[in-house]
């Protein structure tokens, strides 16, 4: 898989349509507040593993003992040259000067290439190998950061995002700092590889902080859904969407049928994920390749069953339909016409030219229900068998049926990227089984929108697009509310049924529908605040009474962010020690000595049970342990924990140390590969069901498993503290209230599942027709192997 381009211009980032109202001074004074963090965590960083490079040149016999000495010397003042150098880079930055020039850590002096010796080759391949891992390991929380930063940034260069907080700024403070404390390269390239590799999983831990400090604090909070979304294949900017599915199309030779994933698709791995027992994400089964219409998504999102494709009726007795049907309307009146000695009316068509003929065609088959009707028309006998029907997606039939009417081949592309689309909307498990014929009834008129006006690609503010985005988003969680189902689908077939007769050539047909869909949305919004009233008030109530244990929590969500840990630390950590903690707090203050220590007592533990290489690590671990475990011991005894939890935990402790200080394991090669070496071993952050519930944002819909029966419900209200969510079902007969921590378990144990995150379905149904367009493209036979029988 090629690497995801750069998301500068993600279309969902628009500050304008961001919850973000900053003055500038506020925006300012946000990212001031983000360097303060940022700047602090790394500086503990930073500082202790310089104290831990005390074995750097450890059976370094070609540099010189005074050399050694001089750089152990040296680490006081290379900490503090790179706290001033990194104050600087980020107040350049932030008075609008970008960064300029190479990196710093490639060294080309004419004296160092005149006398580079295999030790320097391989500190600097070894260097070059772990900046790039670093920045792989950090690509997920980055590009979020980018956007978030971005937004409070004045300029607007979407094509390049210059981030003060990025990797590249951190490389260039460690880089000049090393050159100029220690200007012998021997001695600063492994300065900075050793720097660099310690840094890798604390930066990504660091942008996780600040993407969740900034997300509470309304900048860009859902764009971590929308790149979660986003195709990797999908254009920086929008108006070159259509362009991008030329080429594809053009590549592939056949439009194949679109493979929906789940929301929590991730970038590199596998449609369908869904969280295990251990709170990772696991893949769920993709379709079967020779299966291209089995659905994915069953009407039940907690299934895992894969629903095979229903006998359709053959596309001649379709095409013969469509025929018939259009024969009826070239016999009736025209659309221009009046009653005999009325002034002729003007027929909006008429500016359309030689596309006449075609666009009268589409707007008599828009104003009918076009599968019934088609069933009527078709020819007697003519139904492919019995138990056939007509599929919901038209757009390829239309497309056959008027191929001979398409002179302009842009033309002919709009409809398969449309036919693409829609097959995504007929796809999606978020928009119930029952409804899907109100979006079949959408279809000739979006496809007559984007024919008309091709910003309908480029503009994701375009009537159109966001008539069909308002549609899903109303139609989410109707399946399991009777009432709330019968009232969209009154409004729903209203809308459509005006859209279907009065559109003609005039995009502000979509402007008035969707403006009436709002209203229906707007009052069904109102209805759930003031059901809600009584749940927010005592929520509310409960963290205020309870401040300072959940501000405790809220610290210890930050240590464990972007963590891999084991259910007994995890559990120990969010109940035991937060309670500890937070009785310090109450009998000291939030800022006492002993509430920083037991903070960093947890820093400690969490330390300590991950895998140690080196020997200043394992002596660091092996001094550390019995003063670590004499304190979690005195934390456990002084809340009176049971003796049977507490030695579960200890017990599991002890196994993690000797699993840290034991030497790791390295896969064996297979035939014929070089055995892995160096950084390229390290794993990559783990997509954990933890991280995304306390990253989750309101209008996230979720199935619970209530007495066996399904409930569908919005995210509609986290605390401020974010110690409680309030989910809602449509019908707001009942509000499901969970902690953070209690929600990753629901949907860890399977009792909770998720439907869809708050992505708009234009920007869903892109990403997966782009991803399926590239899989086809890459599959041996192109789209042919996908091509419905």
């Amino acid at each position: 898989m090629s690497s995801p381009p750069p998301l500068a211009a993600l279309e969902t980032a628009d500050p304008a349509d961001a919850d973000l109202r900053l003055t500038p001074a506020e925006a300012r004074g946000l990212l001031q507040s983000c360097y303060t963090q940022y700047a602090m965590k790394l500086h503990d960083v930073v500082r202790s593993s310089l104290e831990m490079s005390g074995d750097l040149f450890e059976n370094e016999s070609h540099i010189a003992d005074g050399e050694v000495q001089g750089f152990r010397n040296k680490r006081g003042e290379w900490m503090e040259q790179f706290k001033r150098t990194l104050d600087q880079l980020f107040a350049k930055r932030l008075a609008g000067h970008k960064r300029k020039g190479r990196r710093l850590d490639a060294d080309a002096s004419v004296a160092t290439l005149k006398v580079l010796t295999a030790f320097d080759h391989e500190k600097q391949a070894a260097l070059t190998t772990s900046t790039s891992f670093l920045r792989r390991f950090v690509t997920k929380e980055l590009a979020a950061l980018d956007l978030r930063v971005d937004a409070l940034i004045p300029e607007k260069n979407f094509r390049d995002i210059d981030n003060p907080f990025a990797p590249d700024y951190i490389l260039d403070a460690v880089g000049s700092t090393s050159r100029a404390i220690y200007p012998n390269p021997r001695i600063w390239r492994p300065v900075m590889e050793r720097l660099t590799a310690d840094l890798t999983p604390a930066i990504n831990k660091i942008y996780i902080s600040l993407n969740r400090f900034l997300a509470d604090r309304h900048v860009l909070p859902e764009i971590k859904a929308a790149l979660r979304a986003r195709s990797e294949w999908r254009p920086q900017d929008d108006t070159e969407l259509f362009p991008a599915f030329s080429r594809m199309l053009a590549e592939v030779g056949q439009v194949p049928d679109v493979v929906v994933p789940e929301s929590l698709s991730l970038p590199g791995q596998a449609p369908g994920l869904q969280f295990d027992e251990r709170g990772h994400a696991a893949a769920r089964p993709a379709p079967p390749e020779d299966d291209p219409l089995a659905l994915v998504l069953p009407a039940d999102p907690l299934s895992n069953v894969t629903v095979p494709a229903p006998a359709f009726v053959p596309t001649a007795d379709i095409l013969a339909g469509l025929s018939a049907l259009a024969r009826l309307a070239q016999q009736a009146p025209a659309a221009g016409g009046g009653e005999p000695g009325e002034f002729p009316g003007l027929d909006p068509m008429m500016a359309l030219g030689t596309s006449t003929p075609l666009f009268n065609m589409l707007g008599a088959w828009q104003r009918l229900d076009l599968r019934t009707a088609l069933a009527q028309a078709m020819p007697q006998g003519a139904a492919g068998g019995d138990g056939a029907i007509i599929p919901l997606n038209l757009i390829p039939h239309i497309r056959t049926a008027v191929a001979d009417q398409i002179a302009n081949p842009t033309d002919r592309i709009t409809m398969d990227v449309i036919a693409l689309l829609f097959d995504y909307v007929f796809r999606d498990g978020s928009i119930p089984e029952t409804l899907r014929s109100l979006f079949g009834r959408m279809q000739v008129p979006i496809l007559k929108a984007a024919l008309l006006d091709r910003a309908f690609f480029s503009d994701k503010k375009h009537a159109a697009r966001r008539l069909l985005d308002h549609f899903a988003e109303a139609a989410v969680g109707a399946g399991t509310d009777d009432a709330y189902h019968r009232a969209f689908s009154t409004t729903a077939t209203l809308v459509i049924d005006e859209v279907c007769r009065d559109f003609e050539i005039d995009m502000a047909v979509f402007e008035q529908a969707d403006a009436k869909l709002a209203r229906f949305m707007d009052s069904d919004r109102r209805t759930t605040e003031e059901a809600l009233t009584k749940d927010v008030n005592e929520a509310l109530s409960a963290e205020e009474s309870g401040k300072d244990r959940a501000q405790v929590l809220a610290q210890i969500r930050d240590k464990l962010a972007g963590l891999d840990v084991p259910f007994d630390v995890r559990s120990f950590a969010e109940t035991v020690w937060v309670d500890y903690t937070a009785s310090l707090v109450d009998s000291d203050g939030v800022n006492a000595a002993p509430v920083q220590a037991a903070l960093r007592t947890l820093d400690d533990m969490l330390w300590s049970i991950v895998a140690k290489e080196r020997t200043a690590q394992k002596a660091r671990l092996t001094k550390m342990i019995p003063a670590l475990i004499g304190t979690l011991r005195r934390g456990a005894q002084s809340l009176a924990v049971p003796a049977e939890r507490a030695k579960a935990f200890f017990d599991a402790l002890y196994q993690l140390h000797i699993a840290a200080i034991k030497p790791r394991e390295r896969a064996p090669a297979k035939p014929g590969e070089p055995l892995p070496e160096g950084p390229v071993t390290r794993p990559l952050p783990v997509a954990n069901v933890h991280d995304y519930v306390n990253e989750m944002v309101p209008g996230t819909w979720l199935q619970f498993r209530v007495e066996g029966a399904p409930i569908n419900a919005r995210l509609t209200w986290i605390s401020p503290l974010r110690t409680k969510y309030i989910f809602t079902s449509r019908s707001r007969a009942r509000a499901f209230i969970y902690s953070p921590e209690d929600l990753a378990y629901q949907l860890s144990a399977g009792r909770a599942a998720l439907i869809v995150e708050p992505v708009p379905l234009f920007d869903r149904a892109v990403s997966a027709a782009l991803d399926t367009l590239a899989a086809s493209r890459a599959r041996p036979g192109g789209a042919a192997a996908l091509a419905q029988p």
